[in-house]
Order: structure tokens, then sequence, then C-alpha cells
């Protein structure tokens, strides 16, 4: 951890200030991703095989994730919905048939490049000439991340995002990769509320699965 952290820290003070850009309002495709994570007694490492649905048009997103912590490992659907302004985010633990609600006071997040993000410029995954990509260092008050991605028609197509800091007083470092990326959603039913979800709010494992910390990721 602390080897990525130099290295990004020194990326940040070779580049300037850049414009934002988004990803396409609404696309699909597989998130694959590692971490891990370190309290003051605890640490663990993180791996998630997700198939990712975003819909920026109708403030919606769909997840079905492999999710495993250690020697833990469980599936999960987490859906988010809004209706105007107001927020559901619903996770379903598909072993145990059982969902956790939490109202979201926080507007539906748009996956863009923030503004004050800084530009390390264009390069070449694999062979030189080859898949162009454009790098992207962000750094924040709690949350810092390293993003590719590949610029098409003024939209920015995630490739890779490298977020480190610390969350709930647990530092943290992960990585995700994007694969086989669409744009356009192919089956709505992915959007609607699970039949397991119950109206009443049970935080706990919603707060463990947060995603506010990514910037692309679903």
């Amino acid at each position: 951890m602390a080897t990525i952290t130099a290295v990004l820290l020194a990326l940040f003070s070779l580049v300037a200030l850049s414009s934002a850009c988004c990803t396409p309002d609404q696309w699909e495709g597989v998130e694959s991703s590692i971490g891990g994570w370190a309290g003051r007694r605890r640490s663990g490492l993180l791996k998630e095989f997700v198939f990712a649905s975003y819909d920026y048009t109708n403030k919606r997103s769909a997840a079905f994730l492999d999710y495993a912590n250690g020697e833990y490992f469980n599936r999960f659907q987490i859906v988010v919905r809004y209706e105007g302004e107001v927020g559901n985010l619903y996770i379903v633990d598909l072993k145990r048939n059982k969902c956790w609600l939490k109202t979201l006071k926080r507007p539906f997040r748009q996956a863009c490049i923030p503004e004050k993000a800084k530009s390390v410029g264009d390069y070449y995954l694999g062979l030189k000439g080859g898949f162009k990509v454009s790098g992207y260092a962000i750094e924040g008050e709690r949350i810092n991340a390293f993003i590719s991605v590949q610029n098409v028609s003024g939209s920015c197509i995630p490739v890779s995002e490298a977020v480190y800091g610390k969350l709930t007083k647990v530092d943290f470092v992960q990585t995700v990769g994007f694969v086989n990326l669409t744009p356009g959603i192919k089956n709505e039913t992915v959007f609607d509320v699970p039949a397991q979800c119950e109206k009443k709010e049970d935080f706990s494992l919603a707060e463990e699965l947060t995603r506010d910390h990514y910037f692309f990721a679903i």
C-alpha cells in the first residue's frame, strides 16, 4: 500500500487541472475488483466480481456480485432507485434470501471524473500504439483515486479505477477493472425492487456494502 501511495502522490505533483467527463448515461458491463483493508486490530482482503447496470437517465443502478472478504463468501443483489429526489438502496443477501433497505439522502451519483481531477496524459495498455487510454488522478479529503478511461465521442468509458483512503476509520486500497461494456440497457427488470425487500429500514448491511467511495464502479 505504501508503494502505491507513493507512486500516486508522485503523479499528483506532475499533472495539470483537467475538465470533467462522464460515462454514457446508460451502460452495462462487468467489473472485477481486488483490494485490502486494515483497521486497528483486523485486516483483510476483498474481492468482487460484478455484473453492473447504470442508468443515469432514470436515476437507477443495479449490481449482482460475488463478494469475498477473507474466507467469507456471499452473493448479493444491489439496486438503487430514485423517485424524484428520494432514493432507496436495496441490498439482498441471495444466500439468506434477506433484504436490507436504506433511504438515501444524497443525489443519485453521476459517474463522472470530478472537475478537480488532474490529467496524467494519454498512454497505451499493452503494446504502444494499441489500446489508448487517458489517466486522471483525484485527491480528496478521505478518498484518493487514479482512473483510466477510453475517450469515445466526448464520453469517458471506464477502463480501471484505483481508490485508496479511509472509510469509517478503516484504511483501504481497491482496484477495479471494467470489461465488456455495452451502451444502453438490455433488460430493465434488473432495476425492479427485489421481491425479498420489506418496507422497514435496516442499515446494517447497507452500510457495509456502501459504494459511495467509487467514481465509476457500481
